[in-house]
């Protein structure tokens, strides 16, 4: 992986025992110390998903632009499709009910379009986002916690000056599911979805004679890719969230909430309270850490990914058990490792910046914006991929430059 620090591939089973046992104490003790376990696992079971089936957003994606290999955004076509069917009529009719649930229906503004157009460009620096850095993180990429580190301060400087990004022209909010009737929205939003779903068809049929498909008629009937039963758990998830929580799963949240607690806590000359973010989010700031809907599930994504990460690495070792980590070295130079932090420094600040004035990174504007129709998340992932499409290309004819 061209972003980790140093990668060993050999680890003591003394070692592996003993932080497999730390992380099962440490989430026993967040069970009892949560407020409200339910998301917690939920986050737990997301991480879980994304590691076991690879699943993700960047890379995906990195693959149709460079590669025309289009399986894993079809997947994320799936995700949308079935997590329309079942936001849709959700939002639209348990409000009437007296359960009120909101989606993640934002303003279509030009924040939304240059902070995803940020965003995208750092996905492709940096091969990972908001969900894949968390993913990197309950890996045990070290890096990707310095990443984290600047999605924070990013985050925060975006939160500073959210007053400018939101006095930028924008359009009210406005979502398929609940401003039109639902069932009007949702054979809309599943017209637009076909229509991409054929033309990534189209898109990668027209480099290769073979295309891998979702679901195909197999020896043994009808099979299905693993990436299809990953984005129906995805989007389960989701809408258990959207249930206990009242609002869709959403990560790049934690960024500016984190780095209000950090300033606090140092004691930082910085005057945040009089900033427009935390007016309109005073409620949600207030809240301790682990009340925080969003910290458990981003917290819980991580502890996922970990467990899965060291349940597979023990699985692996019984396998493997010949291999020695007296014959291992690290896989890149002093040199490699500062310019790889020079670069998670500069990537890190981007996309924590530009998902917050975006209202949002891949989960948070992408997926749970569509899926509850509201028209920013096209606008977000138009942009994003225009960012991320644009970043590959400088980037490919800067390295046939330099050959």
């Amino acid at each position: 992986m061209l972003f980790t620090v140093c990668q060993y591939v050999g680890i003591s089973k003394s070692k592996i025992y003993a932080t497999t046992l730390f992380f099962v104490g440490f989430l026993v003790w967040l069970l009892v110390s949560v407020g409200n376990v339910w998301l917690l696992l939920s986050g737990v079971a997301l991480g879980i998903v994304f590691y076991y089936f690879s699943f993700g957003f960047a890379g995906f994606w990195k693959h149709a632009i460079l590669d025309r290999k289009t399986l894993g955004m079809r997947s994320h076509l799936v995700l949308l499709a079935v997590g329309g069917a079942l936001f849709f009529p959700s939002l639209s009719l348990f409000p009437e009910f007296g359960y009120n649930i909101a989606g993640a229906v934002r303003p279509l503004g030009i924040n939304v379009f240059i902070g995803a157009f940020i965003f995208g460009s750092g996905m492709a620096l940096m091969g990972s986002c908001s969900s894949g850095t968390l993913k990197k993180m309950g890996s045990f990429d070290w890096l990707f916690y310095y990443v984290f580190l600047w999605m924070i301060i990013g985050g925060t400087l975006a939160a500073s000056q959210m007053g400018f990004w939101l006095e930028l022209p924008s359009l009210e909010p406005f979502s398929v599911a609940t401003d039109i009737p639902w069932y009007l929205g949702l054979c809309l939003h599943l017209l637009v979805i076909f229509v991409l779903y054929r033309l990534l068809l189209k898109w990668e049929a027209s480099r290769y004679e073979y295309i891998e498909l979702l679901v195909f008629k197999g020896e043994r009937g009808v099979v299905s890719s693993p990436l299809l039963l990953a984005a129906t758990l995805v989007v389960i998830l989701n809408y258990i969230i959207l249930l206990v929580s009242h609002h869709p799963w959403a990560i790049s949240w934690i960024f500016p909430k984190l780095g209000i607690i950090g300033i606090q806590e140092l004691s930082l000359p910085i005057d945040w309270e009089f900033w427009e973010f935390s007016s309109q989010n005073e409620s949600s700031l207030s809240k301790r850490v682990l009340d925080d809907s969003i910290v458990l599930t981003s917290l819980g994504m991580v502890i996922g990914v970990s467990l899965a990460f060291l349940g597979q690495t023990l699985v692996s070792r019984r396998e493997h058990h010949h291999l020695s980590s007296a014959n291992l070295t690290p896989a890149c130079s002093n040199y490699e490792i500062v310019k790889r932090i020079l670069f998670a420094t500069f990537t890190g600040g981007m996309m924590g910046y530009g998902s917050v004035i975006a209202f949002g990174c891949n989960v948070g504007g992408f997926f749970s914006g569509i899926i509850s129709g509201s028209l920013h998340g096209w606008l977000w992932l138009v942009s994003a991929l225009l960012g991320m499409t644009l970043t590959l290309f400088i980037m490919n004819n800067f390295k046939r430059v330099r050959a």
